[in-house]
């Protein structure tokens, strides 16, 4: 017997498979890269109960080649594959979340995950606790109707304005179903381009001080911290039976006067960021404070006051509550 053959063969399978392994790993290396670029797609953030909404995936720009999926929790039990995918939301109130994934051969995957609201704008529905005073007007240019209440001498919308067009205004969160609830938001700029309706103006800083004097019953100035008066002007709301202002014993949001001030927080000009939701809500007034920066006055979750802050002209959006002169003045 040949036992130098013999002891050959065991040698040559271990060079082979020592020759497969080094192959292996060499694959799995040039397997490891990651993408260029991250998904991205737009969906609102909140919808209507059983809305259907369109959703296009973009973002990865190296591998050019790349295969989307989708998985909505809570509505669909397996993935979607397609960079383009129509939703249908369920006829119920819920937080539900979006994951947009990319795949390609030899790159990681890369995934972008957004969570979006389900609501019914239906009067007391979703939002809860937040009281109409009866009077309405309607503006003519898109049919919306809006609550106000007069205080003073003054006519005040106890919602925030919802008018925009593709070059005024942008619909809250990116939301335009929701604008009867929750209005838009527009820089200074576009403020002074008066959005109101027809009759209706922009509040400047004597109107703003009009209104502090009559809710906090004797005269205060535009600039002043306005103790109290945001306690006075805001509500204890709830959004799909969760608290929207967060509880503290230095703000109990009495909301005395159904002004109904909501804490949505603020935006930059390109109302991709947001900031300050649930506990500041912020309305700008219509007089500069200097060549580049306008007033507004906010309220803070965790204060009862009502102050005045400034920003810039075209730098944020935040939320405009438009004002008349009662018709008996």
């Amino acid at each position: 017997m040949d036992w130098k053959k013999l002891l050959a063969v065991p040698a040559t399978l271990l060079a082979l498979l020592v020759a497969m392994t080094a192959c292996k790993a060499t694959e799995e290396e040039t397997k490891d890269d990651s993408m260029s670029g991250s998904v991205e797609f737009s969906i609102p953030y909140y919808v209507l109960k059983g809305e259907t909404v369109t959703m296009t995936a973009s973002g990865i720009i190296d591998p050019h080649e790349v295969i989307y999926k989708w998985y909505v929790s809570g509505v669909y039990l397996d993935t979607l594959n397609s960079r383009s995918v129509t939703i249908r939301f369920p006829d119920s109130l819920g937080v539900f979340k979006v994951t947009a994934t990319s795949y390609a051969n030899g790159y990681y995957t890369s995934s972008t995950t957004q969570e979006v609201t389900t609501v019914d704008t239906t009067y007391n529905t979703s939002l809860t606790k937040v009281p109409r005073s009866g009077q309405t007007i309607v503006d003519l240019r898109d049919g919306m109707q809006y609550s106000y209440v007069t205080i003073g001498e003054l006519d005040w919308f106890s919602q925030n304005l919802a008018y925009h067009t593709d070059a005024l205004g942008v619909p809250y969160k990116a939301s335009p179903s929701v604008t009867g609830m929750f209005g838009s938001v527009y820089t200074w700029k576009e403020a002074q381009e008066n959005p109101c309706p027809d009759g209706w103006r922009v509040p400047d800083n004597a109107d703003w001080a009009s209104l502090g004097t009559e809710m906090a019953g004797y005269p205060v100035p535009f600039i002043d911290d306005w103790a109290g008066l945001g306690e006075k002007a805001s509500p204890d709301a709830y959004l799909n039976d969760n608290r929207m202002w967060p509880y503290s014993p230095d703000n109990l949001h009495t909301n005395d006067f159904g002004w109904n001030a909501l804490p949505l927080g603020i935006t930059s000009n390109e109302a991709k960021v947001w900031s300050g939701e649930k506990e500041y809500g912020y309305w700008w007034s219509a007089s500069e404070k200097n060549a580049n920066q306008g007033y507004y006055r906010y309220i803070y979750y965790d204060r009862d006051a009502f102050p005045v802050g400034f920003g810039s002209k075209d730098g944020i959006r935040i939320g405009i509550r438009c004002v008349r002169m009662h018709p008996q003045f």
